[in-house]
């Protein structure tokens, strides 16, 4: 068994790439394997300006 990790970044949340995202995790989770699936586009991500060094 494998852990599989989805990212989809589709701006449409029922566009093809969903489907085919839905689809590859149909597939893979009837193999036996776990899956986990992540819209970037829902996520608030900010950019970084500056790294602290530590």
């Amino acid at each position: 068994m494998k852990n599989i990790l989805i990212i989809s970044s589709s701006p449409r949340r029922n566009g093809s790439s969903k489907l085919l995202c839905n689809q590859f995790k149909k597939g893979a989770e009837g193999k036996g394997h776990h899956v986990d699936m992540i819209c970037i586009m829902h996520q608030n991500i900010v950019f970084a300006e500056h790294v602290m060094d530590v």
